[in-house]
């Protein structure tokens, strides 16, 4: 097992040509993701702040089932995490804090 990886015991599934429940979740959760990019699109083009209103509800929705199909999925084992080292982390924040600083002037 390799110690920057963060995994669960995978689920297994049928090796079949039919889809499996791993596919079907899948399938569902890329549906999710697909909605969300579409839902931004809508909201940047809302001119009626009561539809916006309404868009950014459903979007919110669709966020909140997108990060339970993942956290399901990678409770069954069919996602696995890399774990970042601290220093890329610590790196990656001061350019950002950096980039941030750079806006604020």
């Amino acid at each position: 097992m390799n110690e920057n990886k963060i995994e669960n015991p995978k689920t297994e599934v049928p090796q079949t040509p039919d889809m499996n429940d791993r596919d079907y979740i899948n399938d569902i959760l890329e549906t999710e993701k697909n909605m969300s990019v579409n839902m931004t699109i809508a909201l940047n083009e809302a001119s009626n702040e009561k539809l916006y209103e309404e868009l950014f509800d459903i979007f919110k929705d669709i966020k909140e089932k997108q990060r339970e199909l993942f956290e399901y999925m990678f409770k069954q084992g069919w996602y696995t995490l890399e774990k970042a080292e601290d220093t890329k982390i610590t790196q990656t924040y001061n350019q950002l804090e950096q980039k941030y600083q750079e806006l604020q002037k």
